[in-house]
């Protein structure tokens, strides 16, 4: 007989892609939100490194000449028809320094002349961490720097002077050996460049945005916080604690607000005499602009963390009353009538029924302002003393450095995106029945999150499973026994008894 077929495997049933009011399923969902990243990163990968720029010289060391009206400095841009120039200008000169010296009627100059030529290497011992910022008219150190180079007991390495530099440098290093300056001629230093682009200036490479981000997290001083004219002893900040400030002003006045406001609102969506004795204020002290009461506040707190804080509890607090008033008022009212057709007083139709079944939506409403609060961060910063990311972005941007700007605006970016998926994952967990039936939209920021630690721990299993896996000796094969013959039964046998009729 033939074996019956199996029967076929159902289809899994898959939603369409264009579902109205319809989740996607996980895979799907997943590459979706990446993507949504992805594009931005794309375009703008494109537009810094696509051939739309003209290439550009950027000036790493400099130097200065009579024939050359403009004075460069590191950093600027040229086409190239202004650098080559440039450099055949210096050469030039280099050219009637060294051709004097040849006929042994060498040309003279002042120490002040030669020392400039000496401080065009400073950018170069500024990059190698030879020099300070300080340093850039410290002539006797530079000096150091340049005999040091010479000798090959420095060699440079961010910076590398090129092959005609290098020459220039080992023929001034007899001169600059003397105890004093040396009144004859220097060579001058050819200006070096790397290559660099026309872009805009707000349109700033990714890999410059990165690598400027992790040169200001290591906490090199600069001079973002400083105004032109005066001196302020926050310059050596890091990012990273800048981003701490940060921090603490949204913590603080975010959780003031929320301590206030849920109690409020709950009141206000409960009770008809506290809505009507908060919420009319309330609704139109929303309406005044938040910023308007920095100089109140600054006159009350004084200039330092204090008037940052209560601005974005200002700015938070009437739209959090109102909000958690509102979803207090949407509670099901049949849960209230059926509470109290079992007895329930007017106490245990707050504890027992409103706030419990308020909890999922008002956690979702605190995820919402949250990022409500953070929208005042900026201006909250401005007040007194700047601090925090607004201190980076407001100095800088001024002085059109973006490159350092859009490492504070991608981190507070970052900050309210990756806490919202981490608030969206502890809600699935605490409150489950209200997620139910809805995609996890920050399951896979979690996942990503904990895909080395789980990878980690699944190799850690399977080695030890393999290590503790037993060993078995060979097992041989037994001769066959035969079954042994069936013994008789030791019951009796019974005889049937006949059935009388009666």
């Amino acid at each position: 007989m033939g074996s019956d077929p199996l029967p076929p495997e159902p289809q899994k049933h898959r939603e369409p892609w264009f579902a109205v009011r319809k989740d996607l399923d996980g895979p799907r969902n997943s590459a979706l939100m990446t993507l949504s990243f992805v594009l931005p990163l794309l375009a703008w990968i494109v537009a810094s490194y696509g051939p739309f720029w003209k290439a550009l010289h950027e000036v790493q060391i400099s130097a200065e000449s009579p024939s050359v009206a403009s004075v460069y400095v590191p950093g600027d841009r040229l086409a190239p028809d202004y650098f080559t120039p440039f450099q055949e200008a210096i050469r030039k000169d280099n050219a009637a320094v060294q051709a004097a010296r040849d006929a042994g009627t060498p040309l003279e100059a002042t120490a002040r002349q030669n020392k400039k030529v000496v401080r065009h290497l400073f950018p170069l011992a500024l990059a190698e961490g030879w020099a300070g910022k300080e340093d850039e008219a410290n002539d006797d150190k530079l000096r150091s720097v340049w005999l040091k180079i010479a000798s090959g007991e420095s060699i440079p390495q961010k910076v590398e002077p090129s092959d005609e530099n290098a020459k220039i440098i080992k023929a001034n290093a007899a001169l600059l050996s003397g105890a004093e300056w040396p009144t004859q001629a220097l060579l001058k230093l050819v200006p070096q460049s790397r290559v660099s682009y026309d872009y805009p200036v707000y349109l700033v490479p990714p890999h410059k945005v990165f690598t400027t981000a992790w040169a200001d997290l290591k906490g090199k001083p600069d001079d973002t916080s400083a105004e032109e004219g005066t001196e302020n002893k926050s310059d050596a900040k890091s990012l990273l604690v800048r981003y701490q400030e940060s921090l603490r002003t949204i913590s603080f006045g975010f959780l003031l607000a929320a301590l206030l406001a849920i109690p409020l609102g709950i009141l206000a969506g409960t009770f008809a005499v506290f809505s009507k004795m908060l919420e009319p204020f309330t609704d139109f002290f929303r309406y005044m602009p938040a910023p308007t009461f920095g100089v109140v506040l600054m006159a009350i707190f004084g200039l330092e963390a204090a008037p940052k804080i209560m601005l974005v509890f200002i700015g938070t607090f009437p739209t959090a009353l109102l909000v958690i008033a509102n979803t207090t008022r949407q509670l099901d009212v049949s849960l209230l009538e059926a509470a109290q057709t079992l007895g329930a007083n007017q106490k245990q139709l707050v504890t027992r029924v409103i706030i419990p079944g308020i909890m999922p939506t008002l956690y979702n409403d605190l995820r919402i302002l949250i990022g409500c609060a953070w929208t005042w961060l900026v201006i909250a910063e401005l007040l007194g003393f700047k601090s925090g990311l607004t201190e980076i972005i407001d100095t800088r941007g001024r002085r059109f450095q973006f490159e350092h700007v859009y490492p504070a605006i991608l981190m507070i970016g970052l900050t309210g995106f990756f806490t919202d998926q981490f608030l969206g994952w502890i809600g699935r967990g605490l409150f489950p029945w209200a997620f139910r039936g809805q995609a996890a939209s920050s399951r896979w920021f979690i996942r990503a999150l904990t895909f080395l630690p789980r990878l980690l721990v699944a190799g850690i299993r399977k080695a030890s499973a393999y290590a503790e896996k037993p060993t078995f000796p060979a097992v041989v094969p037994e001769e066959p026994v035969a079954a042994p013959a069936p013994s008789p039964s030791p019951l009796p046998a019974v005889t049937p008894t006949p059935r009388t009729s009666l």
